[in-house]
């Protein structure tokens, strides 16, 4: 067993080093940096763009007094719909012909105008391209029947006041307190779907290189098949967290310089945030290991990159029905369901990120992680046997002499070469 590790370490640090001093690493993590800062940079712009572009403009043909007057039932509704969800108004002063107006408004290329509302308070009319039960008709209405009850209270001389409800705040509630953590919850699933979903699909073409220029016979006669996997595997597993750390300490210089508005974060998690972090990063090594696994082997089957490139969507599909079965366990953890989730071990570290963060017991992490240990262990078994029987045809007369005529001579330590 010793002779095993001793043979994946010398395979992982070479995979390892390989990579992470290759010029194509530095562009490897400079890409989602570059592509998250131009979605930053030009969010805030097409943003405010689209929600000028697809605000509703309501026109209001009537007198300047009755337009106030709704202008401010408006006003006085806004803030409980939240911004921009109300359409704007524009005044429009009555002319002789209201039909010819309103026409002329809808038609108008410029002022882009959703509806006409004429007849006042009194008799209210929309006109315009709308559907019967359009949000924009509902909130007019909503609009109309405030100004109404504006009208209705300054005509009786009653004193009007805004109607103010008494908040007696309490520390946490079960509803706020499971919603909130829902959320956290959430987060990190997708936070561990999209990293792995990120790294782990370079394993797929990882022995690509190897089989085309007849290396891996090399590595075959003079470590197990067994190593060569778990080496590559843990290898790539320590590239994907020196890209993690740089991605993090990236994204903490650009929160500091330029923070979330309102300083919005997220819910502490049930377990406390420095233990959560702890169980994410943990996890997403877990996860790593067995997706990577899973793809080491169906990767270590194709013979040319482009096989390789006809196996991602089906791979990538599957990684999302994973994702899906695992958000489903939010919320119900305790669940047929939720326990289901937790056992299958493809979904079994997305869906524990998402108990962490809702209940504060540990004892199911441990069961958790030596059990997705065990399947990882189990797939790269798996992998490793298909790839001597189906590639290198160990075992059979297809095997190539020069391969069979190596592991006879092959020591059974790591070949100085490859240190």
């Amino acid at each position: 067993m010793m002779g095993l590790f001793q043979s994946a370490y010398v395979i992982g640090r070479r995979d390892f080093v390989a990579t992470v001093m290759s010029k194509t690493f530095l562009l490897f993590l400079a890409g989602p940096l570059l592509i998250i800062g131009f979605s930053v940079m030009l969010g805030d712009t097409t943003e405010n763009m689209a929600r000028r572009d697809t605000r509703p403009i309501v026109a209001v043909i009537a007198d300047k007094a009755e337009f106030q007057l709704i202008e401010a039932a408006r006003a006085r509704l806004n803030p409980s719909f939240g911004q921009d969800m109300l359409p704007e108004l524009v005044h429009a002063e009555p002319d002789y012909v209201i039909e010819g107006q309103v026409k002329d408004l809808l038609e108008s290329r410029d002022k882009r105008i959703l509806a006409v509302l004429t007849g006042g308070i009194a008799k209210s009319k929309l006109t315009g391209a709308i559907q019967e039960n359009s949000p924009i008709r509902t909130r007019m209405a909503m609009i109309i029947e405030e100004a109404r009850q504006h009208q209705a209270v300054a005509s009786a001389k009653i004193p009007w006041q805004p109607t103010t409800v008494e908040l007696v705040r309490v520390q946490e509630s079960a509803g706020s307190l499971a919603a909130s953590r829902s959320l956290t919850a959430r987060t990190g699933q997708l936070l561990l779907f999209t990293l792995t979903l990120l790294l782990a699909g370079m394993l797929l073409s990882n022995l690509i290189e190897e089989k085309s220029n007849k290396v891996i016979e090399v590595l075959a006669a003079a470590v197990p098949v067994d190593a060569i996997f778990v080496g590559k595997l843990f290898g790539m597993l320590a590239v994907s967290l020196v890209g993690i750390t740089v991605w993090t300490a990236a994204a903490a210089v650009g929160l500091h310089l330029w923070p979330l508005p309102g300083g919005g974060s997220l819910p502490e998690p049930a377990v406390g945030w420095p233990l959560f972090v702890l169980l994410v990063l943990i996890y997403y090594g877990s996860s790593y290991t067995l997706l990577g696994a899973a793809f080491l082997g169906i990767g270590s089957q194709a013979m040319s990159i482009r096989e390789v490139q006809t196996l991602s969507m089906p791979i990538t599909i599957a990684q999302l029905l994973f994702f899906l079965f695992a958000s489903l366990a939010v919320g119900p953890y305790n669940s047929l369901l939720g326990i289901a989730a937790a056992l299958f071990p493809f979904s079994s570290p997305m869906a524990m990120v998402a108990r962490a963060a809702q209940t504060p017991e540990l004892w199911p992490h441990l069961l958790a992680l030596l059990w997705q240990m065990l399947w990882a262990w189990l797939t790269i078994k798996l992998a490793a046997s298909l790839f001597r029987r189906n590639v290198m045809k160990s075992g059979s007369s297809l095997m190539p002499a020069t391969l069979r005529s190596r592991r006879q001579d092959a020591a059974p330590a790591p070949s100085p070469g490859l240190k």
